[in-house]
């Protein structure tokens, strides 16, 4: 394809644009409207992702043997622990080592463990479980309780199943507005390229006789969709990099309690929203360009 050509694709198109500005703008709002939910949906999604994988490297089971077993009874409970599907570590904690992980936790507050020592500790045996994935944390439970000797069992199974709910909910229902609000981008950058094919109807029906390809003819009204996809696509992105960083900081001053959370970093998130959105935006152009134009290239 030649650069003449080319330049005249781009000309026709951008004309195309500013003779129907209304419409163009529309096109880009909706276009703007469905990246803004499709950025949102991912940034929502990708930090529940990463806050489950943290909950999986940071909360896992404790289980707590009652009476005071000897070494062949805690090794023998231990295999059995280690044998039950998903589990990946074992550790076993003796009381006087619970005893001084407490004593660590609280600090200058360790006089509140005066009088308490190996002889003295009101603390059990236990065992501190690392599973592959916080998902099977039920299947393990269901399983630990048909092993003898054990007292209790400490779990975040509330915790870890309310965020995998949010996580699935959230997911269903970007989907589906992101869906439907891709259909309106869709029809209104039709109908701005539509009236831009009705007013240059004549152009196109003449050009045909004279032995235009579709292509020829097709490819300005493309470049305008693209430029609606390119643009709406653009705009909500840089907008949106400064909103999740206020957002995220927001979150850690108002909740200080939540600093324990890593969230994504802004560069990880849209180093991969930049292209994707990008491409979805195209797409949107060029479906709804070439869905207008296609009946009147039947001449």
């Amino acid at each position: 394809m030649r650069p003449s050509t080319i330049k005249y694709f781009f000309k026709e198109g951008l004309s195309g644009l500013k003779k129907n500005l209304l419409m163009t703008m529309a096109s880009i709002l909706a276009v703007m409207a469905c990246i803004s939910i499709m950025s949102f949906s991912y940034c929502v999604a990708t930090n529940l992702q990463h806050i489950l994988q943290q909950m999986e490297d940071s909360i896992g089971i404790s289980v707590f043997i009652g009476g005071n077993p000897n070494s062949q009874e805690i090794e023998d409970m231990k295999n059995k622990i280690e044998k039950i599907d998903h589990v990946l570590e074992v550790q076993y904690v003796s009381p006087s080592d619970a005893l001084e992980a407490l004593k660590a936790d609280w600090g200058s507050e360790e006089d509140i463990f005066e009088g308490l020592d190996d002889s003295n500790n009101p603390l059990s045996h236990s065992f501190q479980i690392t599973l592959d994935k916080i998902e099977n944390q039920t299947s393990v439970l269901d399983a630990l309780k048909g092993i003898d000797g054990i007292d209790n069992i400490r779990h975040g199974q509330t915790e870890t199943e309310l965020i995998m709910k949010a996580n699935k909910v959230f997911n269903i229902a970007s989907i589906l507005v992101m869906l439907i609000l891709g259909a309106i981008s869709i029809m209104i950058i039709m109908n701005t390229i539509r009236i831009s094919v009705v007013n240059r109807r004549i152009e196109i029906n003449i050009m045909k006789y004279v032995g235009a390809t579709d292509w020829f003819i097709r490819w300005p009204f493309i470049i305008e969709g693209v430029i609606i996809g390119v643009v709406g696509a653009i705009i909500p992105l840089f907008i949106g990099m400064p909103i999740y960083a206020k957002v995220i900081s927001a979150l850690y001053s108002y909740f200080p309690v939540i600093k324990m959370i890593q969230f994504r970093l802004m560069g990880d998130i849209f180093v991969f929203l930049f292209p994707v959105a990008l491409i979805f935006g195209i797409l949107l152009g060029v479906i709804g360009s070439v869905t207008s134009i296609h009946k009147h290239l039947r001449v």
